[in-house]
């Protein structure tokens, strides 16, 4: 394989991806969607619960005129899923190097970028990881990956040494947490920065569900971040059983970020 030294080099790596794991009919979608530059991160600023000061952006894949579909409500297959976290993973890399070459070093906003474990460990995805902190490596200091791990991930031995990987080249590493599937412990061997939740807390039996996240960072002193976080009286909720940060509509709409595509472009613009 080719190694992926400029941003050219990763698009056209992750373009024959895409293009040759069209399996499904909404496989077709994506691809046409990509194909077009027509899908994006939607940013959206994540503050911190003390003093509301903005600390970390975090990122999403969206398509549509208005960015306002999620990649991931199709019928996709797992390689094309694999591909879009990829695909994320590129555009934060792009993020983060237009920040560098625009703003002061201590202005770089640190950037979250959800992704799914297996995509990492999937052979190409490895390949491109690989690549990108060989070839990246300044950009991909900061980003911070939220780990999204099935429920028998936690116990592939190689999860071990993606976890480490990450902990020593990117920012930090988080983990996106459901609070109704449990299985805390078995992160604490990854040393997380924090634990993401996306979760409300509109009734009693949304409030019982979260609880044992909440005892748990608390145990073992680790920081958890609430999403989707839709009014203040949820905010102040939040706040009181112990999040360190919050991100949702309440505070921030999320904003459309677009790069100019390689699919026609003989340079390595940002």
């Amino acid at each position: 394989m080719d190694n992926l030294t400029s941003n050219q080099a990763l698009y056209r790596y992750l373009h024959q991806l895409v293009e040759q794991h069209v399996v499904t009919e909404d496989d077709q979608i994506i691809f046409d969607a990509f194909e077009q530059n027509d899908i994006r991160h939607a940013c959206q600023a994540i503050r911190d619960t003390k003093n509301g000061e903005v600390e970390f952006q975090h990122l999403t894949l969206r398509f549509g005129s208005q960015s306002e579909q999620s990649v991931y409500q199709f019928d996709l297959s797992d390689t094309m899923r694999f591909c879009l976290d990829l695909y994320s993973l590129y555009l934060a890399l792009r993020q983060t190097k237009f920040q560098i070459e625009t703003f002061h070093p201590d202005l770089t906003s640190n950037v979250v970028v959800p992704i799914s474990s297996d995509a990492l460990l999937w052979e190409s995805g490895e390949h491109f990881l690989k690549q990108v902190i060989r070839y990246h490596a300044g950009a991909f200091y900061h980003i911070i990956p939220s780990l999204q791990l099935g429920e028998t991930t936690p116990l592939h031995e190689r999860v071990h040494g993606l976890t480490e990987t990450l902990k020593e080249q990117a920012f930090a590493l988080w983990f996106d947490v459901d609070p109704s599937q449990g299985m805390f412990e078995q992160l604490l061997p990854f040393e997380p920065d924090a634990l993401k939740v996306a979760a409300t807390l509109e009734n009693k039996q949304d409030r019982t569900r979260l609880l044992p996240l909440v005892k748990f960072c608390r145990n073992h002193k680790l920081a958890w971040v609430a999403g989707r976080i839709s009014n203040q009286d949820e905010l102040t909720q939040f706040k009181r059983l112990g999040a360190s940060h919050y991100f949702g509509y309440f505070s921030d709409i999320p904003t459309s970020m677009s790069f100019k595509s390689f699919g026609d472009a003989g340079n390595d613009e940002y």
